[in-house]
C-alpha cells in the first residue's frame, strides 16, 4: 500500500487535537484532588461527588484515549482511528452521565463535537493512506 505525505493542515489538526485532550487529562488529573475540587463551582462538585466509578472510567478513555489516538495520529499510525473511536465512546457515556445529572453543559457538548471531529478526521486521514 502507498502511503502519501500528509497535508500541513494534517499535522496542525492533529497537534491541536493532542493539545485539547491533554487539557482533558489535566481536568481529569485535577479531580482526583479534593482540594481542587473544594474550590470549583457547586454544580461542578455535585457532577464529581456523584459520578460512579464507571463513569469516571470512561471519563478516563476519553480524555487519555484521546490524547494517545492524537499522538497516535501524528506518527501516522493506523491504530490512531480505533484508539479514538474508544475515546469518542468514552466521551459519549460520560456526556450521558453529566447530562442525566444537570442536563446539557456548553463544555460536554463542544467536547462531543470535538471527539466526534477528530474520529472524522482519523477516519479521512486513513482512506488517504496517510497513516501506516
Amino acid at each position: 500500500m502507498e502511503h502519501n505525505k500528509p497535508h500541513f493542515s494534517f499535522w496542525i489538526i492533529a497537534a491541536a487535537g493532542l493539545v485539547w485532550n491533554l487539557m482533558g487529562c489535566l481536568n481529569f488529573i485535577t479531580q482526583t484532588n479534593p482540594e481542587n475540587v473544594a474550590r470549583m463551582p457547586e454544580i461542578y462538585q455535585v457532577i464529581i461527588a456523584g459520578r460512579p466509578a464507571w463513569a469516571t472510567i470512561a471519563f478516563a478513555f476519553a480524555v487519555f484515549g484521546g490524547a494517545v489516538g492524537c499522538i497516535l495520529m501524528l506518527m501516522r499510525r493506523q491504530m490512531a482511528f480505533p484508539v479514538l473511536a474508544v475515546s469518542f465512546a468514552g466521551i459519549v457515556v460520560t456526556a450521558w452521565f453529566t447530562f442525566s445529572i444537570v442536563g446539557p453543559v456548553p463544555a460536554m457538548l463542544l467536547s462531543i463535537l470535538v471527539g466526534a471531529a477528530l474520529l472524522w478526521y482519523a477516519s479521512i486521514v486513513r482512506r488517504f493512506n496517510w497513516l501506516r
